[in-house]
């Protein structure tokens, strides 16, 4: 599978989970604590939206509302936006500046790969879905991650609180949410 693939099959995933968040739901809250379903969905239209400025394709993208009145369709067009910009022409083969420095451009389709499988995920427990999320894709963003944080201590209200524990049967997601501390709110 290439990067795109992955993209691909991350984004698909997240887009099916979005489209069937019911009027009622967008503002149920998440295992991110301070963000409701639009709030996550709308992190996720952003980090899309930074694609291009993280790729020196395109302007900086400012803190707001990128879901408007139609935030299926939004996070949809917002996908769609960031592929085009990551499946551009040499961007894999040369580096990027990222919040977290300098990096192969194919770098930014393994951090939005990753954003969507974990955010995936708060979305489906929020909303009752499935939070077996494309396992082949949560397992390689675990590994990622374990790789990145070790067994480093985390702050309690950070973006990732220390790991919690996983059920023997957890899926790949649910021990990836486990891991970046999140512990179940829905369904």
């Amino acid at each position: 599978m290439t990067p795109l693939d992955e993209f691909d099959l991350a984004a698909s995933t997240v887009r099916a989970l979005v489209s069937a968040v019911r009027a009622d739901q967008w503002a149920l809250p998440t295992a991110c604590a301070e963000w409701d379903v639009r709030a996550v969905v709308n992190h996720l239209a952003h980090g899309n939206a930074k694609v291009a400025f993280w790729s020196g394709s395109g302007p900086p993208a400012p803190d707001g509302d990128y879901l408007g009145e139609s935030p299926a369709e939004a996070f949809a067009a917002s996908v769609a936006a960031a592929r085009a910009v990551l499946a551009a022409p040499g961007l894999f083969s040369r580096q990027v500046t990222t919040p977290l420095g300098e990096v192969p451009g194919v770098f930014l389709v393994h951090m939005r790969v990753n954003e969507y499988v974990v955010h995936g995920w708060d979305i489906a427990d929020a909303t009752g879905a499935s939070t077996d999320l494309v396992p082949e894709l949560a397992e390689r963003a675990l590994e990622q991650w374990r790789a990145r944080f070790g067994t480093a201590p985390r702050q309690v209200g950070g973006p990732f609180g220390p790991e919690v524990d996983a059920p023997p049967d957890a899926t790949a997601a649910d021990r990836l949410a486990a891991f970046l501390g999140r512990k179940a709110v829905g369904g």
